[in-house]
């Protein structure tokens, strides 16, 4: 059987229930049927480049770059992070790529973490190519280079005439970028 002293609190707390309830009706205001269904929340889209040259870049010291400013032949861009394990595995053969067409390829990085992590990094492993910070234009940079699923790492093969020719998701090898460099460099 209840006591008082729960029977009190019981209806103390029913009331206060009934009155925040009855209050919140009254200093909201309503909304008709239709005014609920046309709310359309804006949704920012990010502002695609008219073409590959426009693609922004951002250096790991600030600095602003595009995919324009590099005029190698081919252009290997290799979406990767540091705690990322198979971007980790392939970084030896992208820099065994850079270093064997150099002249004719630039491979770059668009890396998701921070400046310090990414600069560590690519001390730790001597890199010889740039690496740029993607975090802030990561859904435009998967938008325009067909990486649906946001998958690391994710590569992609830009031709001489800035035309997306290649695409791959996943570790990559050295014989498959080679291949693929090799296609481009000397058609058949």
């Amino acid at each position: 059987m209840m006591t008082r002293k729960t029977l009190a609190v019981v209806l103390v707390s029913l009331v206060s229930l009934v009155t925040g309830v009855a209050l919140f009706q009254l200093w909201t205001p309503e909304r008709t049927f239709s005014e609920i269904q046309s709310f359309k929340p804006e949704l920012s889209q990010p502002q695609l480049p008219v073409s590959l040259q426009e693609i922004p870049l951002i250096s790991l010291d600030g600095a602003n770059k595009k995919l324009g400013d590099w005029k190698q032949q081919i252009l290997v861009v290799n979406f990767w992070a540091p705690w990322c394990v198979p971007c980790r595995r392939e970084v030896p053969d992208l820099i065994a790529l850079q270093t064997e067409y150099g002249d004719q390829v630039q491979v770059l990085g668009l890396a998701l973490d921070s400046a310090e992590n990414i600069i560590s990094f690519a001390d730790e492993y001597a890199m010889n190519y740039p690496s740029f910070l993607a975090s802030s234009h990561i859904p435009m940079y998967n938008a325009i280079f067909g990486n649906a699923s946001g998958a690391l790492p994710f590569t992609v093969i830009i031709d001489s005439e800035r035309n997306i020719s290649y695409s791959h998701t996943g570790q990559i090898s050295l014989v498959e970028l080679r291949k693929q460099v090799l296609k481009l460099l000397h058609p058949i």
